[in-house]
């Protein structure tokens, strides 16, 4: 059914990514000696490079955007699919390996904006940022879960009558 709590978690997955599209998941300032103050944002639309507070670089994310939307547009398609469940599964995971690859090139995109990339540079909201973004694997593991668990009740109902 369309109000169960699967169709809460998958909701969860679009607002998410439409959130970490504006919001910096990445906001690293490296400590260098020479005082260049550089700050680096990353979210899944740009990267930005800053250098004393004035934007230097600004690059278009075009391969995070499309997966980004091909995610969103799957877990809709997941939520709009509860009358069939096995397909609502197939497609589900399908979302999932979406959402891995997203993950994925993301980190690949920050390793490769940011060469010298440290963990203790990053600033509180990066560790947020990246906590929800993974977060959305987990809320796509446990749909998939709740949805299984929906088939499984149906068809001993099913075997009963």
């Amino acid at each position: 059914m369309i109000q169960r709590l699967q169709t809460v978690y998958l909701g969860m997955i679009v607002v998410i990514l439409v959130l970490l599209c504006t919001m910096e998941i990445i906001d690293y300032m490296p400590v260098v000696k020479d005082g260049t103050g550089l700050q680096y944002k990353l979210n899944l639309f740009y990267f930005n490079k800053f250098e004393k507070g004035v934007l230097v670089e600004s690059k278009l994310q075009i391969g995070l955007i499309i997966l980004t939307s091909i995610a969103i547009g799957l877990s809709s398609f997941v939520i709009g699919m509860f009358k069939d469940r096995k397909k609502q599964i197939k497609f589900a995971w399908i979302n999932m390996g979406v959402l891995v690859a997203l993950v994925v090139a993301f980190l690949v995109k920050a390793m490769l904006y940011i060469g010298d990339f440290q963990s203790e540079n990053m600033r509180l909201l990066s560790i947020i940022g990246l906590s929800i973004l993974f977060f959305t694997l987990y809320l796509n593991l446990r749909s998939i879960m709740l949805i299984k668990r929906d088939e499984e009740l149906v068809r001993s109902a099913d075997r009963i009558r």
